[in-house]
């Protein structure tokens, strides 16, 4: 049961999602209507001038609306009254998007939500010696930009197979109201 006497301003509300596949772009596309090529058709999304295919900036957005619909119990205890975002970065196949909603304020029924959704993008992973021992989809094709480098995006971590070079970056910022029903 969700309460406002429950909710804390600085709480947090994240979900993960880390399957996002090519097939699951063409059946997002399918079932929205939406078969913009850039989509499904990588020939087609590299002559528009991308590397690969990108996710529906919807597709992106359902994990928002998702995050406030499993908290609510899809309408059990309270509704979403709006969300304001904003796309900023573009999602791939592969890429993980974790989605976390903080709570800014709350007055009365309504609370005010800080969101951000952030697509972790893998690269590689490169042994002790700086040889490539996986390279995922990013590599391969160059997703990885100089401006990414500029702005601090390329980031490393140590995993079991080596150092995992990824990119972390909000690719959907923006703000929510929920109303309570208690």
């Amino acid at each position: 049961m969700v309460k406002i006497s429950d909710l804390k301003v600085g709480q947090a509300l994240k979900s993960e999602f880390d399957s996002l596949t090519r097939d699951l772009l063409k059946q997002y596309a399918k079932a929205s209507g939406d078969t913009n090529p850039i989509h499904v058709n990588d020939a087609v999304a590299e002559a528009a001038g991308l590397k690969g295919v990108i996710a529906h900036g919807l597709f992106s957005f359902g994990f928002i609306t998702k995050l406030f619909e499993d908290f609510l119990e899809h309408g059990k205890y309270g509704k979403i009254i709006e969300f304001e975002v904003e796309m900023r970065g573009m999602v791939r196949v592969g890429d993980k998007l974790v989605t976390e909603a903080t709570i800014e304020k709350i007055a009365g029924k309504r609370v005010f939500f800080n969101v951000k959704q952030t697509s972790f993008t893998n690269v590689d992973i490169k042994d002790k010696n700086s040889t490539i021992v996986k390279q995922f989809e990013a590599g391969e094709r160059g997703y990885i930009s100089e401006k990414d480098i500029a702005r601090g995006l390329i980031k490393t971590k140590e995993v079991e197979e080596g150092t995992l070079t990824y990119r972390e970056r909000v690719a959907t910022p923006g703000t929510a109201i929920i109303e309570l029903y208690d």
